[in-house]
């Protein structure tokens, strides 16, 4: 009974983690900290432009930015250097030697990749508020200076 009801609606999965994880070790919201108005998760922080006023939708402990899996597949340092070093043998894309910088558009890449799956070529997705600030913090910038979502150069 219980995989008919999941295969009928597969997100009745994460409604069961939520009441079996309620306050066992749910992620802290940040004390003194606004959650904007358009942010259910509770992680998300303000966005400079509107079209990045996104959230990823979920329940503060299914976040995808408070997710294991997260740490591991977006912002891991040896998951990001192999992604990177096949972005540039594949695409023959130029090695960024900011650090920092590099890692953040890497594991923009992988974030979307995870998410999305393969999107091809200028075809782009806003990455979720509470996902942007936790690669910036992990990779940031020494004076805070971030480019933001650039729309595709084809749509």
């Amino acid at each position: 009974m219980v995989m008919r009801i999941y295969h009928r609606q597969p997100s009745i999965i994460l409604d069961i983690i939520d009441a079996r994880d309620a306050g066992n070790g749910s992620p802290e919201i940040p004390p003194n900290r606004e959650v904007p108005s358009w942010c259910k998760c509770s992680f998300c922080r303000e966005m400079t432009n509107e079209i990045e006023k996104v959230c990823c939708k979920q329940t503060p402990v299914n976040c995808h930015s408070q997710l294991r899996e997260f740490n591991t597949v977006v912002l891991d340092e040896l998951v990001l250097e192999v992604a990177r070093r096949m972005r540039e043998d594949l695409m023959i894309d130029p090695h960024d030697d900011n650090y920092n910088r590099g890692n953040r558009h890497v594991a923009y890449r992988q974030y979307v990749l995870w998410i999305h799956g393969y999107l091809g070529a200028g075809n782009r997705r806003v990455i979720p508020s509470c996902v942007v600030w936790k690669i910036r913090e992990k990779y940031p910038d020494p004076v805070g200076q971030y480019v933001g979502f650039e729309p595709g150069r084809l749509g």
